[in-house]
């Protein structure tokens, strides 16, 4: 098998969405490409490599589709951001821990500091608003991979009954837009008071 960068993102993937980040390893990788780990390290360094290709690939993936929208606000980016993690067991953990400074990522970044400049955010909040906006979207995603996985789980009886998981996986999209719509105008209430 030949080795490249689209091989070896593909076989990562189906290897995260198999068995997740935990039993992922440069051994069992080479393994699923039928390579010895020798031929795998000279394209790869270390699993953290292996990391930054994955987060590069998602990030890639949702700037292409963004730029086929036009006036694409955060909004949009966040949910094909959601819709992009989704694609790719324990995503979020990955983008957690990987240097954010990609080229695709830095794209990204800036087009949301950008869209929230133009919500009026000033400068001196622009990476926090942005970093804040970030989280809410792993954050979710996460959770929502979590609770698909290990449905049985169930909060602590002493919990309201309302609380019965962290998000409505009865609705998860009602529930990301809906914590999109708090988080939203949380940003535009802060605007307006700056003024």
């Amino acid at each position: 098998m030949k080795l490249d960068r689209p091989t070896i993102q593909q076989a990562t993937i189906e290897l995260l969405n198999e068995d997740g980040l935990d039993a992922l390893s440069m051994r069992t990788l080479a393994k699923k490409l039928d390579v010895k780990a020798a031929s795998l390290y000279f394209h790869i360094k270390n699993k953290n490599d292996l990391m930054v290709l994955i987060s590069e690939l998602v990030s890639e993936r949702v700037y292409e589709r963004l730029q086929k929208i036009d006036d694409a606000d955060f909004y949009v980016l966040a949910h094909i951001m959601r819709e992009e993690l989704k694609r790719i067991q324990d995503s979020p953990r990955i983008f957690e821990i990987t240097f954010p400074f990609t080229p695709f990522r830095s794209r990204l970044i800036e087009l949301a500091l950008s869209q929230f400049r133009d919500m009026g955010v000033d400068e001196s909040h622009l990476t926090m608003v942005g970093n804040m906006g970030n989280n809410f979207v792993l954050s979710y995603v996460s959770d929502e991979q979590y609770f698909a996985r290990v449905p049985d789980q169930k909060m602590p009886a002493n919990l309201p009954e309302q609380l019965l998981s962290p998000i409505d996986m009865a609705n998860p999209d009602d529930a990301f837009d809906y914590g999109l719509d708090i988080f939203m105008a949380g940003v535009d209430v802060k605007v307006k008071q700056a003024k």
